[in-house]
């Protein structure tokens, strides 16, 4: 109860006691009574009002915390059939596929901002499997050469670390850059040239892109985010944009904990 209602309660309760004690001049009391009562009146309605908007305030903040995504239909062999790039336990009860452009500032600043916290606490705890796909945007010239090296690093086991090399110096992409980097990562550079040209890599990336598609996605970076069962993802979601980790981890929390119930 606040200061100001406690007064007036205490108001008139007094003056409901000096009435008692003092019966001449009730009029004049009585009068000062029912004023009193019309204040508690309208303090009660400006307590309950107030409260609604608390209330209102309240959903919409807890609201605006929580991930808004679309709600896909099961995927199934989401992973290729274990094709893609991935890292995570197998045992994993959820997965990631990450939709991405090496040229998309705002995959940059998901790298930057979220990726390394999100695997350290989720993808190394073995919680979630982390996957890649490619959606190279046509504006972006540099994108889809990019992604065919990170592809053919991905034939010699150094995914990971040329994809990290391509996001770090995406302004600098071209072959030599992909050639430079390939020498670091002590790639057989014979193999890794041969791999640049191979129409089976854009191929691959030819069926990210339609898959991408097939998701109604048209920017990048999106998230496709579900449980895992029988190599299907079960109504996954999907999200759009650079989310913050405090998104992508709502949202897993929320996953893990109805897995636990089943």
């Amino acid at each position: 109860m606040s200061k100001y209602m406690i007064q007036i309660v205490f108001s008139l309760l007094t003056l409901q006691f000096i009435i008692a004690c003092q019966p001449h001049n009730e009029d004049k009391l009585q009068q000062d009574i029912n004023e009193l009562k019309q204040d508690v009146k309208q303090l009660t309605v400006a307590l309950t009002t107030i409260g609604s908007q608390v209330k209102d305030i309240h959903v919409i903040a807890t609201n605006a915390k929580k991930p808004q995504f679309k709600t896909l239909p099961t995927q199934a062999n989401y992973d290729e059939n274990g094709q893609l790039p991935v890292i995570g336990d197998n045992q994993a009860q959820l997965a990631i596929i990450e939709i991405s452009d090496y040229q998309c500032p705002y995959c940059k600043r998901f790298i930057d901002q979220t990726f390394t916290k999100l695997k350290t606490n989720y993808v190394d705890s073995g919680k979630v499997k982390y996957l890649t796909r490619d959606f190279p945007l046509g504006f972006h010239k540099q994108a889809q050469g990019a992604a065919i090296a990170a592809n053919c690093s991905l034939q010699q086991n150094a995914y990971w670390p040329m994809r990290a090399a391509l996001f770090n110096n995406m302004k600098q992409l071209g072959h030599a850059l992909y050639q430079k980097t390939a020498e670091a990562l002590s790639l057989d550079m014979g193999k890794f040239s041969e791999c640049l040209v191979d129409k089976k890599i854009v191929d691959k990336i030819a069926q990210d892109i339609a898959y991408v598609k097939s998701l109604g996605v048209g920017g990048t970076p999106s998230f496709v985010v579900g449980r895992i069962e029988n190599n299907k993802l079960i109504t996954p979601k999907l999200l759009v944009g650079a989310q913050s980790y405090e998104t992508f981890a709502l949202l897993l929390d929320e996953l893990l904990a109805k897995q636990s119930k089943h």
